[in-house]
This record gives structure tokens, C-alpha cells and sequence, in this order.
């Protein structure tokens, strides 16, 4: 009895697992050192360093050649019309710069995100881990025009040799959207190179 139990958990479990793993799209892009879960494939566009528009989050970027990625995706709910949306910058970065950043760079970095609204319940989270791998997240609540309540984070992460800035924003009533954004946040990890 207890072998024919374990038999079909195991089965149950390998065929429950790839439906998991269907439900996410992995985003790490081939230079990058962080990887995240998305609900899908976001739209991507590359950074050039000789590009029109300035390069975010860098104190002195490269003056040539590629320099990261912008990934971006928006899911809407056709039936009540919110909105789950995400925004990646993955950035190359010399050590110089990676060294550079403290708790309080990196917060007031992702703060800087939020300058034109009020984050209501604001919260900031900082770990170091060894070398240059950092993380920092600011999270908070707000009100759109609509009088609708958004979540709002921004995770900054610093590697060896690169940095990841995800921020999100989606309608807190949404419980579908909650659930995206538990994944997200869930599976953000250093992949290394």
C-alpha cells in the first residue's frame, strides 16, 4: 500500500512539475548574473553606450559598444482593466562602480524611482552578500487618479561584474497579479556568469 502510495505521489509529481515551470518565463539575459521569473517573454531592447538616451543607474558608463539591456512587459486584465506591469535595466558595470555601492546609494537609487508619487507604508530592505552581490528593495503603496491602490517595488542588484534594477507595479486587488508578483520576488537569483 505505502509503495503504491509513494509510486503515484511520484508520478503526480513529475507531471505537475513541468506545468509548473510552463506557467513562468525565465528572464536573464547571456551577460547578465541575476535571472527572474516573468508571467511571459517581456519586450527587450538593447543598450548602446553611444545611444540618444542617457544610461541610467551608472556613474561614468562605457563610451563604447553594448552596454545592457532594457526589458520591459505589460499584462492587463481584460475585465477589470488593471495592469501588471514590469521594467528590467541590466547594466554591464566595472568593479570601480560595483564597489562603489553602498546601502544607501542603492536605496536612494530606487527611491529615485518614486520621486513623483508618495509611497504610503514605504519599506526598505538591504542584504550584502560576499564581494560586490548586494540587493536593495524599496517597496510602498499609492493611489492612482482612479483612486486605485498599486503596489510598487524596486529591487536594485549588484553582481561581480553588472547590475539588474527591477521595478514593478500592479493593482493590489488583482489577486492574480499578487501571485505574478510573488513569483517574481520569489525567484529572483544570482545565476553568476
Amino acid at each position: 500500500m505505502k509503495r503504491k502510495l509513494g509510486i503515484a505521489l511520484l508520478l503526480s509529481m513529475l507531471v505537475l512539475a513541468p506545468m509548473h515551470a510552463a506557467r513562468a518565463y525565465v528572464y536573464i539575459h547571456n551577460d547578465a548574473e541575476y535571472s527572474v521569473d516573468l508571467p511571459e517573454a517581456p519586450k527587450a531592447a538593447s543598450i548602446w553606450a553611444d545611444q540618444e538616451d542617457p544610461i541610467p543607474y551608472l556613474d561614468n558608463p562605457p563610451k563604447y559598444g553594448f552596454v545592457g539591456e532594457h526589458a520591459w512587459l505589460k499584462r492587463a486584465d481584460n475585465d477589470t482593466g488593471d495592469v501588471f506591469s514590469v521594467d528590467i535595466t541590466f547594466l554591464k558595470a566595472d568593479r570601480d562602480f560595483l564597489l562603489s555601492l553602498t546601502k544607501d546609494k542603492m536605496i536612494q537609487a530606487m527611491k529615485d524611482q518614486f520621486m513623483d508619487i508618495t509611497l504610503d507604508n514605504e519599506e526598505e530592505h538591504y542584504s550584502a552578500g560576499t564581494d560586490t552581490l548586494k540587493w536593495a528593495t524599496v517597496t510602498g503603496f499609492s493611489t492612482d487618479q482612479a483612486n486605485t491602490l498599486h503596489y510598487k517595488a524596486a529591487h536594485y542588484l549588484s553582481g561581480l561584474d553588472s547590475i539588474m534594477v527591477i521595478k514593478v507595479d500592479y493593482n493590489v486587488e488583482n489577486q492574480t497579479f499578487q501571485k505574478y508578483y510573488d513569483t517574481l520576488a520569489n525567484s529572483i537569483k544570482y545565476a553568476g556568469k
